[in-house]
C-alpha cells in the first residue's frame, strides 16, 4: 500500500499549504487530503488543484510543490495556459 484513500473534507480546520500549488487552502474551505507511506506526509490540495492532478501526466509520485498554479495541470506559464480550473496568483 503506498497511500491511504483520498478523502475531501468539507472544511479545514485551521490554514495548510496545498502541495501542489504552493497557497493557501485557508481555514472554513474545502480540500482533497490523503498520506502518502512513501514520503510519510499528508497532501493536501484545494478542489481544482485535486483535479488538476488527475488530469495531469505525472508519474505515481507528486511533482515538488509550486510546480503546477492553482488548478493548472499543464505547466504552462500563464499566457499560454488553458487549463478550465487555472487560477491567476492572487484571484480568490
Amino acid at each position: 500500500m503506498s497511500a491511504t484513500e483520498d478523502k475531501l473534507t468539507k472544511e479545514a480546520r485551521k490554514n495548510y499549504t496545498c502541495n501542489w500549488c504552493y497557497q493557501t487552502i485557508q481555514k472554513g474551505e474545502p480540500y482533497w487530503s490523503w498520506f502518502t507511506y512513501r514520503e510519510n506526509v499528508t497532501a493536501r490540495m484545494h478542489p481544482e488543484c485535486y483535479d488538476a492532478m488527475l488530469d495531469a501526466d505525472i508519474d505515481d509520485e507528486l511533482p515538488p510543490a509550486g510546480t503546477y498554479r492553482r488548478g493548472c495541470s499543464c505547466g504552462e506559464n500563464e499566457e499560454f495556459c488553458k487549463c478550465p480550473g487555472a487560477r491567476k496568483d492572487g484571484e480568490a
